[in-house]
């Protein structure tokens, strides 16, 4: 599936017609912009409230990152726990009286490679679903998030510019080509 950001993710296809039962996000440039520990407020205030918490509890919702919650975080994760902090507060800021912590799978290896830990955290550990393909994996990067859905047999959401299309960054400037001319087709 490929969407252009994260407000036009439609859950309830995910859900209805995929039979998507846990979500696997992506955080710099999918849900935050690069280099925040907080999801962007657009997106916070419309699809996340009105689509992602309307057709998931957020026990089956993480967030999966080579930033936060990596072997990259700083010491203890305090990055991970300050993306935590920062979404409890926004959510309070919103008025939203009922709603959980945000969940961030801690992982040694970056992505592609840390799949077994998301599947040791949705199939083993929280018994959400029972196979790989009930996972979603929603993320800006092909190299990485798609990649990774593909090689564990998920269901990958490919946004193709996120928050903001760095196209700056080479690796990102590769990817959209290969997209645009191959892949798109």
């Amino acid at each position: 599936m490929v969407c252009t950001n994260f407000n036009e993710i439609n859950f309830e296809q995910l859900k209805k017609t995929h039979g998507i039962k846990c979500i696997v996000l992506d955080k710099d440039n999918c849900i935050s912009k690069d280099k925040t520990n907080r999801i962007y407020p657009q997106y916070l205030q419309n699809n996340w409230i009105s689509g992602l918490l309307k057709w998931y509890d957020m026990d089956n919702i993480a967030v999966v990152s080579n930033s936060i919650g990596s072997s990259d975080d700083t010491v203890n994760f305090r990055d991970a726990k300050e993306f935590q902090k920062n979404y409890k507060q926004d959510m309070q800021n919103l008025e939203e009286k009922e709603f959980k912590d945000i969940n961030i799978i801690l992982h040694n290896k970056k992505k592609p490679g840390c799949q077994e830990e998301i599947l040791d955290y949705f199939i083993k550990e929280k018994k959400l679903c029972e196979n790989p393909s009930e996972i979603a994996i929603i993320g800006d990067r092909l190299f990485t998030d798609v990649l990774m859905g593909n090689m564990m047999k998920a269901f990958p959401v490919y946004l193709q510019t996120g928050v903001h299309l760095n196209e700056k960054n080479v690796l990102i400037k590769l990817e959209q080509i290969l997209y645009n001319n191959y892949i798109k087709k």
